[in-house]
């Protein structure tokens, strides 16, 4: 993959969107999928192109739960495989926000088994993405003694953590 590709792209996208100005970097990181975390200034506002009325900012590009950050980068790829015809496989994150998600949720997840193995009992978890749901069934799936289930519709879907009764 042409790292440098999708960094312009990242780049052109964010200054499209009003915020040119206060991108500090874009950080490519290599692995089983190319990882680029935007770094914006913190407290940036977004410039409408259109109006130049000033709202938001970081908060905004992430949205509740990171959905804002999950449709950024969904548009992303599809502009990326749009103009240059191949599909691109990579993540895109802000300000850390997704590596800070995922520590929160692998000591949520090593509380909860401790929970179930302790006491004997299930564990609901909160409702979650998809990808946060199958780091739980793959963070748990070494333990012997618990199980894990996935549960409800989204966008209400969680991970049910419970003792495992062969």
């Amino acid at each position: 993959m042409d790292q440098e590709l999708v960094k312009n792209e990242i780049h052109a996208f964010l200054e499209r969107m009003g915020f040119g100005d206060h991108l500090e970097t874009v950080e490519a990181k290599q692995g089983y999928m190319s990882y680029f975390n935007v770094r914006l200034r913190h407290g940036a506002e977004h410039a409408d192109p259109e109006s130049g009325e000033r709202t938001g900012g970081v908060e905004m590009l992430i949205g509740e739960r990171g959905v804002n950050l999950a449709a950024f980068e969904h548009m992303l790829k599809k502009l990326v495989k749009r103009k240059h015809g191949e599909e691109y496989k990579f993540t895109v994150d802000i300000n850390d926000y997704r590596l800070r998600r995922l520590e929160h949720l692998k000591q949520d997840i090593k509380n909860a088994a401790r929970e179930v193995r302790m006491y004997h009992r299930e564990a609901p978890l909160r409702p979650m993405s998809s990808f946060e749901r199958r780091i739980v069934h793959i963070l748990l799936a070494e333990y012997p003694d618990i199980t894990t289930e996935s549960v409800g519709q989204e966008p209400n879907r969680k991970v049910v953590i419970k003792p495992f009764n062969p």
